[in-house]
């Protein structure tokens, strides 16, 4: 019995300790959690431009913001991004300049080939590439190393935008190539696998 008469509790309740246990965490709580980190996934993949730091609000994603920028003309913008399509995929052989030189490989610069008339047989050159001798602006080059072929390498608008910047580029002052232009030329000779030579080349006209 308890002797104390102002305790009413039993001597098993008077002994007891409070302590911290675990407890599992409500299933309802978890759910919620997991719904909250679920949506914010969500909305960070639609709004997050695709953590692209050139996309900013209320933008999506860099294609809208590209959308959006001022458009220069296709004579001024194809040139230059031409110049690095160029400086990637032909200055080893033509040079950063345009002088040629590297294993016999002729000028760009002051070339009748690159700025002479229409696009017609430097667009097929490009594209499947050439060997053989060739008189440039009156002097003869070897030919001794075959010209790459970028058909399966390069675009309508990255072949149209390097030849733009050569036609346009050390002096020379031609029109740019239009990928259009290249589509043409590409559908038309699309069976054809091998290099073309400079004979095969000026038995074509060089524009329409």
């Amino acid at each position: 019995m308890n002797s104390d008469p102002h305790n009413t509790l039993p001597d098993a309740a008077g002994d007891f300790e409070p302590r911290a246990e675990k407890s599992p965490a409500p299933l309802a709580l978890i759910i919620f959690f997991a719904l909250l980190v679920f949506w914010g996934m969500l909305y960070l993949d639609d709004h997050g431009g695709g953590f692209n730091p050139r996309v900013y609000a209320p933008y999506d994603d860099y294609a809208m913001v590209a959308d959006l920028q001022p458009k220069l003309d296709p004579a001024k913008q194809l040139p230059i991004d031409g110049e690095k399509i160029f400086n990637n995929n032909c200055a080893i052989c033509h040079q950063a300049n345009g002088s040629g030189g590297a294993n016999g490989c002729p000028p760009l610069a002051g070339s009748d080939w690159a700025a002479g008339g229409g696009p017609n047989r430097i667009v097929r050159l490009v594209l499947n590439g050439g060997n053989g001798p060739i008189k440039v602006s009156g002097k003869d080059y070897p030919g001794t190393t075959t010209m790459t072929p970028f058909k399966d390498t390069l675009t309508d608008y990255q072949l149209a935008a390097a030849l733009s910047y050569v036609r346009t580029a050390w002096g020379n002052h031609a029109a740019v190539v239009l990928p259009e232009q290249v589509k043409k030329i590409r559908d038309a000779t699309s069976s054809r696998r091998v290099p073309w030579t400079p004979t095969d080349l000026l038995a074509l006209p060089d524009k329409d």
